[in-house]
């Protein structure tokens, strides 16, 4: 609301008295006039109601802003986003000790049904020996072995063992001292055989002795193949 100024208001009163016929207030006149007079009377401003200050609302944990996230460390972002194992894994790693036993089986001497002793010596005198021996044990860069030969060099089967495990070098004798010719001499030298397990080094021997040079030994049969190895480590 807009304030009257003083001086009208002073006016008025007078005006008012004058037609009721109150006595006039002439000091209030007089300072009316004055006041009159001089500089306009000042005015107070409008008081206006200053708008009222928005209340705070009461703040609840559920309505405070929550601090920005902190990221995940690296290991972290690592194990949520590696792959996960399908599941077809679980029953194949279940069959795995089951497979070992069965890999371990087949890692036995090989041995097929119906003479399988003599087929493995076979085998492995055509893969490791037939080279220098000739594919019949006739000879080459080795000795002769077919026709008698490896028996006569090797009456015993256990000293025959002994020297194909441990091989020799060039110009070291080997073999039956007392046999016709005396003993035989390494021309080129005999690789081991160490590797061999036992039951496949005497395999390779029997097929020698009894195969290409014609001999009969207990040992060498399929049946005592067990005994003969055990008694010739």
């Amino acid at each position: 609301m807009t304030e009257i100024p003083e001086h009208l208001l002073k006016r008025s009163k007078q005006a008012k008295a004058k037609a009721t016929g109150d006595p006039v207030d002439e000091g209030a006149d007089s300072e009316s006039s004055d006041s009159g007079a001089g500089a306009p009377a000042a005015t107070t401003p409008a008081t206006t109601e200053a708008p009222a200050a928005p209340a705070l609302a009461a703040r609840s944990p559920e309505s405070t802003t929550d601090a920005p996230a902190v990221p995940d460390p690296p290991y972290v972002v690592a194990a949520k986003t590696r792959k996960k194992a399908p599941i077809w894994v679980v029953p194949v790693l279940a069959f795995l000790p089951l497979w070992a036993i069965l890999y371990a089986g087949v890692l036995e001497v090989r041995e097929a049904e119906g003479g399988g002793f003599e087929a493995l010596g076979a085998e492995l005198f055509t893969g490791n020996c037939a080279a220098c021996h000739g594919p019949s044990g006739g000879g080459g860069v080795g000795p002769q072995l077919s026709g008698g030969e490896v028996l006569l060099t090797f009456p015993s089967i256990d000293d025959q063992m002994a020297f194909v495990t441990d091989g020799s070098v060039a110009g070291a004798p080997y073999g039956d001292p007392g046999r016709d010719g005396g003993q035989r001499v390494a021309s080129g030298g005999m690789p081991s055989f160490a590797s061999f397990t036992e039951d496949e080094l005497l395999a390779v021997i029997c097929h020698e002795r009894q195969t290409l040079s014609g001999g009969e030994e207990e040992a060498c049969s399929a049946d005592g193949a067990g005994a003969g190895g055990e008694s010739h480590g």
